[in-house]
């Protein structure tokens, strides 16, 4: 943003201060004091002001933050604020001023004034626009970009004489209401657009750009002033639609006071009165502020602000801070303050927010370093954040050879979606305006995007390399008129066929899935067959009878010569799983493990899942782990029956197992699964 210095000075100036501390303040870039104070000349100062500092993106905000600065350090200096016409002289306002939607429109502020003479700006007004990069029009439109540069407050002008019945009414246009803001110019509105209305016709779109005929020329004798504080996520929202060219862009889609709307139009009377110096006529103002917005309210503790700052600021300079920057104190005892801040200040919301402006107004050189530095190492395994989590698995991935990818959210609709969508009775959603054809729908799998990976890596004579990728990606999707976001992490495997056995690769994959699981301190999960549209041979992941992964082998091939095996994982689900789970440091056992395998000839219908659960619910403190080992079936068995070998793991924290004991144990088992499942013991 650029800052005239000399328009600075005018509100933070004059100084009690020699020459040198000025040069020391303001300049750190080889300037002499001759220079800077050499009234014939100005300096332009390019400031990179963060989006959420809306209240310094004007020359009064920057001098009302440089006050603040300056007076705690010991500068005599004043803060000069800009003159305004409180008494207006004029005869009752006929204007009338209706918002239909306080949503957008918080509120809206309006006046006319009478006998004005539309012309040329003094030399002075030409000037200091010139220096921050705005060209004189005339002398009503230059004061009116002079007041949003000063105050950082929109002003819009209307033609009085184009309103008709004094009415301004601000709501959502009507639908296909055409709008010409330039000769050869006009533009449909829809119902989702803010338009500035009289009785009849539309004037504005958001203050942003007026209609032709309420533009005023040189035969304009009467003007409506109109200031407002809207919502500026609409007013974005606006400008990108019908790709609205406005200058300066951030003062109309920033975040502004709304309770600075009549001093801006103050302001601008003032200035019309002083510079048109004819006898022109204001009008009262007509404020419509339905819900007003009221300072916030902040409990601030000194003990809090010693222990972030790192040094024990005195109760006396904390006030003092605060009343610079205008934060007045309703209530203060020994331990906090009560108080309240300025609505102007918008990213002032919590309790650290004004700890920070206090060490930034103190200045980080007040704070000590000290030479020796404390380190504290906290246990991954108690720092769950999703972030650290995140950072945790996505390693564990890379180190078995995946690829991250990051992909669009937008794509086309294909036969793919269409069957995922009917199977889980969902619609995709559409881009009311895609920036491309060919991506107007938002994903509703990863899925999708992984085939896209996987088909361009194979068209670039890659056919030879076996892939493997992951991504961490949200999907849309629209249910009973709802609309649904959620994250899901997606792993991809693309390799030859009959390179390996003809299930190796889903195995694979299961294997990295579970793998994760323990990694994540995840074990009393199910299995269960899955119908899934676009996967064979698919199972799910169940943790407390809630779906946490879907694996499986993509149906109707799209690669000639690979096949893709796909899992996706609900990830906020397992984020709230790990973070929910205590871990617990368990030493490995000092005495040997053991191995035994089972086979049993059981009904086709049963699935080893079934088994796993089934075993592990029988108290057995020396089984550790169950493994399928094969799956067999043979002509010489049963039509209905089919083999499971089972292998079972046995160890023990208090003593070396004997054979006895071990075999004790798989007797136990076998009589077990007989009973249960009338299982057949198979020769050994």
């Amino acid at each position: 943003m650029k800052i005239s210095l000399n328009w600075l000075k005018k509100y933070v100036f004059p100084l009690n201060m020699d020459e040198n501390e000025i040069s020391n303040i303001l300049t750190d870039i080889g300037l002499t004091v001759k220079e800077i104070n050499n009234t014939n000349k100005d300096f332009i100062l390019d400031l990179e002001i963060t989006p959420n500092r809306t209240d310094a993106m004007s020359h009064y905000g920057v001098a009302r933050d440089l006050h603040a600065v300056l007076k705690f350090r010991g500068y005599k200096v004043h803060l000069l604020k800009p003159v305004i016409y409180e008494r207006i002289n004029s005869n009752k306002s006929n204007i009338q001023i209706f918002v239909k939607t306080h949503e957008k429109c918080i509120r809206y502020s309006g006046m006319f004034i009478f006998k004005i003479k539309v012309g040329p700006s003094p030399c002075w007004l030409i000037s200091i626009l010139k220096s921050v990069g705005i060209k004189s029009i005339n002398n009503i439109i230059d004061i009116k970009n002079f007041v949003m540069y000063e105050l950082g407050q929109p002003i819009h002008i209307f033609d009085m004489d184009q309103i008709e019945d004094g009415k301004i009414i601000i709501k959502n246009a009507e639908k296909n209401t055409k709008f010409q803001f330039s000769d050869n110019v006009i533009i449909k509105l829809n119902e989702e657009d803010l338009v500035i209305y009289d009785a009849v016709k539309p004037l504005s779109i958001a203050g942003m750009i007026n209609h032709v005929q309420s533009n005023i020329n040189v035969k304009t004798e009467n003007i409506f002033i109109g200031s407002a504080c809207f919502n500026s996520n609409i007013i974005r929202n606006i400008r990108k639609k019908h790709s609205i060219k406005i200058e300066p862009l951030h003062f109309f889609e920033k975040e502004t006071d709304p309770n600075q709307t009549i001093y801006a139009l103050q302001r601008t009377a003032f200035l019309i009165k002083d510079i048109i110096k004819s006898k022109t006529i204001c009008s009262d103002i007509v404020d419509c502020y339905p819900n007003p917005i009221s300072f916030s309210k902040i409990k601030l503790r000194y003990n809090k602000i010693t222990n972030v700052i790192g040094k024990k600021i005195s109760k006396k300079e904390i006030k003092k801070i605060l009343s610079l920057l205008e934060i007045m104190i309703y209530y203060e005892n020994d331990q906090y303050l009560l108080i309240h801040i300025p609505t102007y200040r918008i990213d002032v919301q919590r309790e650290i927010d004004v700890i920070e402006e206090i060490f930034r107004i103190y200045g980080i050189h007040n704070i000590p370093i000290y030479n020796q530095i404390k380190i504290y190492t906290i246990p991954k395994f108690y720092y769950k954040t999703e972030y650290e989590i995140q950072k945790i698995l996505f390693e564990q991935l890379i180190n078995y050879g995946f690829q991250e990818i990051i992909s669009s959210t937008m794509r086309n609709e294909d036969k793919y979606s269409f069957l995922l969508n009917s199977f889980f009775k969902r619609k995709e959603i559409q881009i009311v305006n895609p920036v491309n054809q060919n991506c107007k729908f938002m994903r509703s799998s990863l899925l999708f995007s992984m085939i896209d990976c996987i088909k361009s890596n194979y068209n670039k004579n890659r056919i030879d390399y076996n892939i493997k990728f992951f991504e961490l990606g949200k999907i849309y999707y629209k249910n009973n008129h709802k609309f649904f976001e959620k994250t899901y992490l997606g792993l991809a495997i693309s390799q030859k066929e009959k390179i390996e056995s003809k299930n190796y690769p889903f195995l694979y994959l299961k294997g990295i899935i579970e793998q994760i699981f323990q990694r994540s301190g995840i074990y009393n999960y199910t299995q269960i067959l899955s119908n899934h549209p676009l996967l064979e041979n698919s199972i799910s992941i169940l943790y407390n009878h809630k779906s946490l992964v879907e694996i499986g082998k993509l149906k109707n091939n799209v690669l000639k010569k690979n096949e893709i095996f796909y899992a996706e994982i609900d990830w906020k689900y397992l984020v709230s799983i790990i973070q929910e789970k205590k871990m617990i440091y368990v030493p490995f056992s000092k005495y040997p493990s053991s191995k035994r395998d089972l086979s049993i000839l059981v009904d086709k219908s049963l699935s080893f899942e079934k088994i796993n659960q089934l075993i592990k619910r029988k108290e057995n403190y020396i089984i550790k782990r169950i493994k399928i080992y094969d799956l067999y079936e043979d002509i010489n068995f049963p039509a209905s029956k089919k083999s499971y070998t089972i292998s079972f793991f046995f160890e023990s924290q208090k003593e070396t197992l004997t054979d006895k004991i071990i075999n004790n144990s798989m007797k136990e088992i076998e009589f077990f699964l007989k009973k249960e499942l009338k299982a057949e013991i198979r020769e050994k």
